[in-house]
């Protein structure tokens, strides 16, 4: 721990925590806004979720969801969220969002792997912006984390970790942040809906 403290003290770690804290603060408010305004004066998003649960079975929802943690991130989790505060038991169904939303992650992280061995991807793009991808190492850890409390691309980043080759053992602990985030989201949208 003391040594990772010095990293982050001699590598602007800290720095850049702390230029970032206040854009995750604002980022997190902006979607409760957005939510917020979205159901008082667009669309009532608790007949939405009662419209997606008659259209698809919660069994269906939950595996396009969890495709969608897997692929790219093109179903945002607060709709699951506010979708399980509908069912019978909203904290089982939010846990168990959680637990496939981390499971799609390390599911993630080893496609990121397997892309890493395609020499299209290792031409185009870990040749090309190896730069980048040394950042990533240096502060993929904050990085990580990041994604997994805000929302930043997830699936994204836990491919792009696997395919930087980055510690399993570190990204399976950090991403367990995503049960926070999780249970946070959760704890405010089933106050604001």
């Amino acid at each position: 721990m003391k040594l990772q403290h010095l990293l982050m003290q001699r590598n602007g770690g800290y720095t850049f925590i702390k230029a970032n804290l206040l854009k995750l603060l604002l980022s997190i408010g902006a979607i409760l806004a957005v939510f917020y305004l979205f159901d008082a004066f667009v669309f009532d998003i608790d007949s939405a979720a009662k419209w997606a649960t008659e259209f698809f079975s919660p069994q269906g929802l939950i595996g396009l969801f969890f495709l969608s943690e897997i692929s790219i991130g093109f179903i945002t989790p607060e709709l699951l969220i506010v979708w399980a505060d509908e069912t019978l038991k909203p904290r089982w169904m939010l846990t168990i969002l959680a637990s496939l939303s981390y499971l799609a992650g390390i599911i993630g992280y080893f496609l990121g792997q397997f892309w890493r061995t395609r020499a299209f991807v290792r031409n185009f793009l870990l040749d090309r912006y190896k730069e980048t991808f040394a950042q990533l190492n240096r502060f993929g850890g904050l990085l990580i984390v990041l994604a997994a409390l805000t929302p930043l691309p997830y699936p994204i980043v836990s491919q792009l970790s696997g395919m930087n080759n980055y510690p399993f053992q570190k990204f399976a602990l950090l991403t367990l942040v995503r049960f926070l985030r999780f249970a946070l989201y959760g704890a405010l949208l089933y106050n604001l809906f």
